[in-house]
């Protein structure tokens, strides 16, 4: 009774460093707890969420494993009556745990949102065993669902399309709650009728579906297949695809964060565009590729003229509502293919590949014009552009590097060319020889 309040009081002290984000001690204390009690699973699963908010999914994967693991063999402890009654044995369970364990371990394998789905769909299958398997998930930017299928050698595919009926049905059986939907003779079900003629074509004769959720959040929906007729859906079968399912939820909803976090660390959070760092490693990229594959490439650097004065007279709410409404303009008004970023400052980069240098000028001609006959300060005051645009000298012995700075130096030598001669205008070597006439 002492150790119980004991380790009580060190969850509440726990629950408040996470509360104030102080997740080191919150560590600290959390652990000294599953030392001494290595089945303690409150202590456990709040050490997992601390590891995911604070980017270390490697490790609360890790935990997230544990759990499972203890949690199946507690239920096998637990329930010696109903063990016995299914005819089943210690050995089984045993062995249920391991296959359970296997599957999470290889499930947990990648952050990649395409191999989880793959992964966890053809683990299902084999291990339940199943015909089928299908995930469909969900999101909140995106409302549209997206529909993944496995289907073991010679079980024909059922298209989104022609089980939409029979999946939406079934999103709504599971919705309500975190168990299992097992049917063992689809034909026959009552709540299926309405998709008889999808389970026949497919031979769908039984089913298990099951809700993806995260933190209480549905994101998607699991179903296996099973194309043999009388074949029964059995209690372990039942407990591994209901478990999996659970770490399926999870594992979708760290590669989502995966994804966004990388996307972050490419991204100017201003301006949604690409930062300067992506630009140049993404420039090395282009430059290969356009003297590979001969091609032209050219690079244009943007600034807008006067910033400086727009911040100083109007603020730096003002100034950034500036940047954000360029970079809309840039990527809305350039053609698919084309690379944006913002380089620092007021200052923006775009490459476009496969385009000569008369035409890259009369682009970047056409979003000067945008610039100039659409931005203005609050009081009415327009706002202008100065562009300079290079052409990589693709053709010659120069190497990648060397190649990429002086492309960007002679690209910024235009630009301060336009700044010199009056503003609000592009500057490049386009049909020109003499300094104002490359202007426009």
């Amino acid at each position: 009774m002492a150790e119980e309040h004991e380790i009580f009081d060190i969850m509440v002290e726990a629950e408040l460093y996470v509360k104030y984000q102080s997740y080191s001690k919150a560590i600290e204390l959390l652990e000294s707890v599953v030392e001494r009690f290595p089945r303690y699973l409150p202590a456990k699963k709040t050490l997992e969420d601390i590891f995911r908010r604070t980017g270390k999914f490697e490790r609360a994967n890790e935990i997230s494993r544990e759990i499972a693991l203890i949690a199946a063999q507690l239920a096998s402890e637990r329930e010696p009556s109903q063990e016995k009654a299914a005819g089943s044995s210690p050995h089984l369970k045993r062995k249920l745990v391991e296959k359970i364990d296997t599957i999470i371990k290889a499930i947990y394998e990648s952050t990649d949102y395409a191999d989880i789905l793959k992964i966890s769909a053809q683990q299902l299958a084999e291990q339940l065993p199943a015909d089928r398997c299908v995930i469909i998930t969900l999101g909140k930017e995106n409302p549209a669902a997206k529909y993944f299928e496995f289907c073991k050698q010679g079980v024909a595919s059922c298209p989104a399309n022609k089980t939409a009926k029979l999946n939406f049905s079934l999103l709504k059986k599971v919705s309500g709650g975190l168990e299992a939907v097992a049917v063992d003779e689809t034909l026959k079900e009552p709540a299926l009728m309405e998709c008889r003629a999808a389970l026949e074509e497919f031979k769908v004769h039984a089913l298990m579906a099951y809700p993806l959720f995260y933190k209480s959040e549905l994101i998607g929906l699991i179903v296996v297949h099973r194309c043999a007729k009388g074949v029964s859906w059995n209690e372990q079968e039942k407990t591994l695809f209901s478990t999996v399912s659970g770490h399926v939820a999870v594992a979708i909803s760290n590669a989502r964060q995966f994804s966004a976090m990388q996307t972050l660390a490419i991204t100017d959070k201003l301006t949604n565009l690409y930062n300067r760092r992506f630009f140049e490693e993404r420039l090395q990229v282009e430059l290969t590729n356009a003297r590979q594959q001969q091609y032209p490439l050219c690079l244009a650097l943007l600034d807008i003229d006067h910033f400086k004065k727009i911040n100083d007279t109007y603020g730096h709410a003002e100034g950034d509502k500036v940047l954000c409404k360029l970079g809309f303009v840039l990527s809305t008004n350039l053609r698919k293919g084309t690379v944006i970023a913002r380089f620092g400052g007021e200052e923006f980069v775009v490459i476009l590949p496969n385009t000569h240098i008369d035409v890259a000028h009369q682009i970047m001609d056409g979003i000067r014009k945008l610039v100039s006959e659409t931005f203005t300060t609050g009081d009415g005051n327009p706002i202008t552009i100065s562009i300079g645009v290079e052409e990589a000298a693709l053709v010659g012995p120069m190497d990648l590097s060397s190649l990429q700075k002086e492309t960007i130096e002679k690209a910024d030598a235009y630009l301060y060319q336009a700044k010199r001669t009056g503003r609000n205008r592009v500057c490049s070597a386009a049909n020109s020889d003499q300094e104002t006439q490359s202007c426009s």
